[in-house]
């Protein structure tokens, strides 16, 4: 058997509007099972570095933000590219602008 976090973190069962872009809707529990959100797996078998990751992600995006001003690339299109893992499908391109 295999869960597919692409399909389960888009469930309208679980989620409002499931296919809108809001990553503060991971942020809250709203009386979800613990398994409607699982980036690092669940149970015994769980991610072990799923804490250090978190803190890692959000220091990470939080000095960048700090110091860049990030754009898409005018005229691209992202779109998934749901397999064994999540990846966008081309890459990203995207624009850096030194904040001032």
């Amino acid at each position: 058997m295999l869960l597919s976090p692409f399909v389960t973190h888009r469930h309208p069962a679980f989620w409002p509007d499931p296919d809108r872009f809001s990553p503060e809707r991971f942020a809250i529990e709203h009386g979800r099972s613990q398994f409607a959100y699982f980036p690092f797996g669940g149970g015994p078998r769980s991610c072990i570095g799923s804490w250090l990751a978190s803190v890692e992600m959000q220091l990470v995006v939080a000095m960048v933000s700090q110091r860049y001003e990030l754009g898409l690339v005018p005229g691209s299109c992202v779109a998934a590219d749901p397999g064994l893992t999540l990846r966008p499908s081309p890459a990203v391109p995207m624009i850096l602008r030194p904040n001032r």
